[in-house]
C-alpha cells in the first residue's frame, strides 16, 4: 500500500472490465452467492495483524471469521471454471495492506480467471510505526514539508507517509518531501476485501496511483489508478 504525496493530480485509467468500490456495512444473514453456497462462514478479513499490532485488522483483537461475500465461492475457484456473475472479483486470503498480496479472480465471459487489480507488488504487512512517526493521525501535517522521505506510518483512520510528489521535473537532490494519507475521509480501513457486501457508493484510494475501491452492486469492486502530472 502505498501513500499519495502532496500535491498530485490523479488521473484514473480504467482497464477494460474493471470497476471500482467503497462503503461500510456488510451482510449478516446467510445468502447463496458466486457459483458454490454460501458465503458467510467463510475466512474474513480479520484472520490478519492490525495496525495496532492487534489480531484483527480493525483494531478489535478479534481473529474470527468475519461475514463472508454474497456474490463469491467460498473457496477460491479453479481458473477457468464456470461463474455465472459476470465482472464480479473475488478476493482470497487476509493482505489488508495489500491487494497484491492475495489471491484475486474475477467472472469473464462464463469463467474465472486471475486477476490483478493494483500495479504495485505484494509487499511485507507493516510493523509498529518508526519513532518518527507523528503520535497519531490528527498529529499528521497533511499537505506539509517533510524531511523523512519514505517514512511510512500505519494508524486506525488510514496509512500517512512523507514522500515526494511524482509529477514535475526530477530534482537532482532527491526534492521535497509531503505529508499525505489514504484512503479519503470517510472511507473504511483497513481496506475491505473484493467482493464483500458494502453500501455507499464513495471512491476509496489505498495505493496512491495504483488503486482504489467502491462499492458498486452492494460489493467491493477494483480501480487500477494512475497518476499523471502537470504539462
Amino acid at each position: 500500500m502505498r501513500v499519495p504525496s502532496i500535491p498530485m493530480i490523479a488521473a484514473a485509467a480504467a482497464l477494460a472490465g474493471l470497476t471500482f468500490g467503497c462503503g461500510g456495512s456488510v451482510f449478516t444473514s446467510a445468502e447463496p452467492g458466486g457459483d458454490s453456497g454460501t458465503h458467510d462462514s467463510g475466512p474474513g478479513p480479520s484472520d490478519g495483524g492490525g495496525p495496532d499490532g492487534s489480531g484483527g485488522p480493525d483494531g478489535s483483537g478479534d481473529d474470527s471469521p468475519a461475514p463472508w461475500s454474497p456474490v463469491c465461492p467460498e473457496t477460491l475457484p479453479a481458473t477457468g471454471a464456470s461463474c455465472s456473475k459476470e465482472n464480479v472479483q473475488c478476493e482470497y486470503g487476509s493482505a489488508w495492506w495489500s491487494v497484491a498480496c492475495d489471491q484475486v479472480v474475477q467472472c469473464e465471459g462464463g469463467q474465472w480467471t486471475v486477476f490483478q487489480p493494483s500495479f504495485e507488488p505484494c509487499s511485507a504487512m507493516p510493523g509498529p510505526n518508526e519513532t518518527t512517526c507523528p503520535a497519531d493521525y490528527a498529529s499528521v501535517p497533511q499537505g506539509s514539508a517533510c524531511t523523512t522521505n519514505g517514512l511510512s506510518c500505519i494508524y486506525m483512520q488510514g496509512e500517512c507517509s512523507c514522500q515526494v510528489p511524482l509529477e514535475g521535473p526530477v530534482q537532482i537532490d532527491g526534492g521535497t518531501g509531503y505529508w499525505g494519507c489514504v484512503p479519503e475521509q470517510g472511507c473504511p480501513f483497513p481496506r475491505p476485501r473484493l467482493g464483500t457486501a458494502c453500501s455507499g457508493g464513495q471512491m476509496c484510494t489505498y495505493e496512491a496511483c495504483s488503486y482504489a475501491q467502491s462499492c458498486q452492486g452492494g460489493v467491493w469492486e477494483a480501480q487500477q489508478e494512475a497518476c499523471a502530472g502537470a504539462q
